[in-house]
């Protein structure tokens, strides 16, 4: 059997205030393989915000151990994990978090200015690309305040991919969305999913968590479930959020 595309050990992550400290995630251990759909799922304050930026790089844990792509990354720089963010990990937030001066076409451009070393005709080839996965290349030339939330999420899912990212993380994409739109942009990330993207979702919502083939329950900052999800549950799911 392959290395697990993540594995952690006894997870922690401690924040220190004026003295207080507060356990936002601890003694956290599993695996994920590559090709996996995952939701890490669990109310709000549970943790699961937290330890999904402690997976995708965007910070560091106080304790224990987390391997990616079987590398321990407690002997990475900030650079060398910023590099592995850019190159191997998307994400895809809420908030859409879109540039608002900038076009649908240079939103989704901008990782590959700062990041990848290329040049602008292939830069074009990668951005089209994205926007035709999520079906949104007719609003290239849009600005966000154009576009409704179906749509700005369409093209902050295109910006995740458009670095051919082997992990996304979309943490509570539909909590801004309508029925409609959710279902649409669920539909999307199982559609990454079957093209060999692993998927990491991070929701509070049940009916979301079941797009996902195994759900990591989190409570107070440790994982109380790993379980996988019925093809049953899945249907049910998409019947939900189906598209009308």
């Amino acid at each position: 059997m392959s290395e697990p595309i993540i594995r952690t050990e006894n997870l922690c992550k401690t924040y220190e205030n004026e003295g207080s400290k507060t356990v936002a995630v601890c003694g956290v251990s599993f695996k994920i393989n590559k090709g996996e759909f995952i939701s890490i799922m669990g109310p709000s304050g549970s943790g699961k915000s937290t330890l999904m930026h402690l997976l995708g790089l965007l910070d560091r844990p106080t304790g224990g151990k987390y391997y990616l792509f079987g590398k321990d990354i407690s002997s990475f720089s900030e650079d060398e994990l910023a590099s592995l963010r850019n190159e191997k990990i998307g994400f895809i937030f809420q908030a859409f978090n879109l540039l608002p001066r900038l076009t649908v076409y240079e939103n989704i451009e901008l990782p590959l200015i700062y990041g990848a070393n290329l040049g602008a005709r292939e830069r074009k080839e990668r951005v089209m690309q994205a926007l035709q996965d999520v079906s949104i290349d007719h609003r290239k030339d849009y600005f966000p305040n154009q576009l409704s939330g179906g749509e700005k999420q369409r093209v902050a899912i295109a910006r995740a991919l458009v670095n051919q990212p082997e992990i996304i993380f979309a943490d509570e994409p539909t909590g801004n969305l309508d029925s409609k739109s959710g279902g649409q942009v669920m539909k999307i990330l199982e559609e990454l999913n079957e093209k060999g993207h692993t998927v990491i979702l991070v929701t509070h919502e049940t009916i979301t968590a079941n797009y996902a083939k195994r759900i990591l329950k989190v409570f107070d900052g440790a994982v109380v479930g790993d379980f996988e999800v019925s093809e049953e549950k899945r249907k049910r799911a998409e019947k939900r959020k189906r598209i009308k």
